[in-house]
């Protein structure tokens, strides 16, 4: 029994422990736990291949770009063939405006991977950040195709659909994105956002001067939808800063119903 029990201590304060508790940190969103959890498992294993990238993970989030090139680096430095820390050094170079390096980052790990779905997302949002958004759409119909219950792939694709200005296809990914498996709470957080943005797009869209009677009414649906969705987004803690932007707009349509059908 006393051995039993020192086998069960160790494994509780082992590093692969303490790294899973920060990918579930992560997944809440709870950076200030994660990292704590992931130097946790560096300070047991200090080329912890797992902890390392779990850190790189948090700070990208954080926007530390930094500190998040210097886990990834020292990931690469340990194990150069790992894929998850070749995909957040690419997302480093994103976040820095260097697209060629995050390239080249991509490149490895696809020549490594080419069928891992992470890679394949990685490379759609560089598509994306790049203004390739028919390419990046092609690619996350794909990953949809392959695992449809994955909400970051609608997240991914209802993204490139608003720059496309599809809100109606944008807002169809969307919901089935947020009636999906629960995934990180970032990921909803960012759907909720993404459907405030689409659904005072398609209000702004739907308001006729000549007939206010007849669009006035079902505008204001639109936008107290789209405030609803803002505040759930909100509720959940995510920082998000774009919110702002989706409230200004929300109050920017309203004073247009205002003065327009004031007239």
């Amino acid at each position: 029994m006393r051995l039993l029990l020192l086998a069960l201590l160790g494994m509780a304060c082992s590093a692969d422990h303490h790294t899973e508790r920060g990918k579930s940190a992560l997944d809440e969103h709870d950076l200030a736990a994660a990292e704590k959890h992931f130097r946790a498992g560096l300070g047991r294993e200090p080329n912890h291949v797992g902890a390392l990238s779990g850190l790189g993970w948090v700070y990208l989030l954080a926007a530390q770009h930094d500190a998040a090139d210097a886990a990834f680096g020292h990931c690469l430095s340990v194990s150069p063939k790992e894929v998850d820390c070749l995909r957040g050094s690419a997302g480093v170079a994103t976040a820095k405006g260097n697209p060629a390096l995050a390239q080249r980052q991509l490149n490895k790990a696809v020549a490594l991977a080419p069928y891992d779905a992470r890679v394949q997302s990685s490379l759609a949002l560089l598509e994306l950040a790049a203004g390739d958004t028919e390419q990046a759409i092609t690619r996350y119909r794909g990953l949809i195709d392959r695992e449809p219950e994955r909400s970051e792939y609608r997240l991914g694709i209802a993204e490139a659909l608003l720059r496309s200005r599809d809100y109606a296809a944008a807002l169809t990914e969307i919901e089935a994105g947020l009636s999906g498996e629960v995934g990180p709470k970032r990921t909803r957080a960012m759907l909720l956002q993404a459907q405030g943005r689409a659904l005072v797009a398609t209000a702004s869209k739907h308001l006729n001067p000549e007939d206010c009677e007849g669009s006035a009414d079902a505008v204001k649906v639109w936008l107290e939808a789209a405030d609803t969705a803002a505040n759930a987004a909100r509720s959940t803690g995510v920082d998000l800063p774009d919110l702002v932007e989706v409230d200004r707009r929300v109050r920017r349509q309203r004073a247009r119903i205002a003065e327009v059908c004031a007239k």
